[in-house]
């Protein structure tokens, strides 16, 4: 699969009710898993102290969860599938919907997230990302 590796890059923030817009640098590491794919997320925003947000993600079947430091744990899976070569992944809560699309092309890694409050409003841009396939270390 060409997402697995190791990635990192720069982030475009965009403003939302919690946060301002700015910059930031993120690593994504995606691994096989059962039945899917295992990922492991960092990002540290530019001038921001404290500690980065830290995630990790199981994609399984057509089945996505999303576990981070913000806490909040996932009220139902959200799902998976493959749109025209990106991995899409949908999920809705209380709090909101999000949409992450991931596409790979050789050593670059786009990352579209876009979020929408209520669930059914309109998504509007979170962050893009740009990321680097990191050398494999051993």
């Amino acid at each position: 699969m060409a997402l697995l590796g190791d990635w990192t890059g720069t982030e475009e923030l965009f403003p939302t009710a919690w946060t301002e817009a700015g910059t930031a640098r993120g690593a994504l590491s995606v691994e096989p898993g059962p039945a899917g794919v295992l990922l492991d997320y960092v990002e540290a925003r530019d001038g921001a102290e404290g500690a980065p947000l830290v995630a990790h993600a199981v994609v399984a079947g057509e089945g996505f969860w999303w576990f981070d430091t913000y806490g909040f744990t996932p009220q139902a899976p959200g799902s998976a599938e493959w749109v025209d070569e990106a991995l899409v992944l949908d999920r809705r809560s209380d709090r909101g919907r999000t949409v992450m699309r991931l596409r790979a092309d050789g050593d670059r890694l786009t990352v579209e997230l876009d979020s929408a409050v209520p669930a059914d409003a309109a998504p509007a841009p979170l962050m893009r990302g740009v990321y680097t396939r990191q050398a494999a270390q051993g």
